[in-house]
């Protein structure tokens, strides 16, 4: 678990994700495969079949979850990534083993798909987030650009609502406080490669 001493809570927040990125990046490509493999089973179990489940394409040393997108398509699961737009907002786009990739501005990968194929946060059922840091009250620290409150910002009225937002990360990401703020949406879970955190 890692915390940070008490400055500004605008630094305080920029030095912990620091601390967070730091620690992930840290972890060596076994580990990170090793626990993938370990998330990506716990994922399963919480995923019905012909439903629609986002996740993401790992970037760096975050949670690998090609296999679990694969398998859900397998249970006949529509699978979809999030596309980044304009104002820091973002729409969800198919993705399956047929569609090519491409890098968007930030060398994300991205479906080539277009914005007519995509669909919004609203529709989907479930959506396995990524994140820099998690507390015990399932809330989450991004890498700052809001995509993700702004996405599902309708889950701050409704907590029931759809989709259910499952983080996705690495016990070293775990910390006392990740410092949220009042536009922040909780998590309903976080899946590490040692446990499972429901929201209280």
């Amino acid at each position: 678990m890692t915390d940070v001493s008490d400055v500004n809570n605008e630094q305080k927040r920029e030095a912990l994700r620091s601390v967070l990125q730091l620690a992930r990046r840290q972890l060596n490509k076994a580990q990170v495969e090793e626990y993938s493999e370990t998330i990506a089973e716990t994922l399963l179990t919480h995923l019905e079949p012909s439903v629609k489940v986002a996740g993401y394409l790992a970037l760096g040393n975050e949670v690998k979850l090609d296999s679990v997108l694969h398998a859900a398509r397998l249970q006949q699961c529509l699978t979809y990534v999030p596309i980044v737009q304009a104002e820091n907002t973002m729409v969800f786009s198919p993705i399956n083993d047929d569609i090519p990739l491409v890098k968007n501005q930030y060398g994300i990968l991205e479906p080539k798909l277009t914005l007519s194929d995509c669909i919004p946060a609203s529709e989907l059922d479930v959506v396995l987030v990524p994140l820099v840091g998690f507390d015990e009250q399932c809330q989450r620290m991004g890498m700052g650009g809001g995509y993700y409150d702004r996405a599902f910002a309708h889950k701050r009225q409704d907590k029931a609502a759809k989709p259910l937002l499952i983080g996705v990360a690495y016990e070293v990401q775990s910390t006392r406080s990740v410092l949220a703020d009042w536009w922040d949406v909780p998590l309903d879970m976080v899946v590490t490669e040692k446990r499972t955190i429901h929201r209280p």
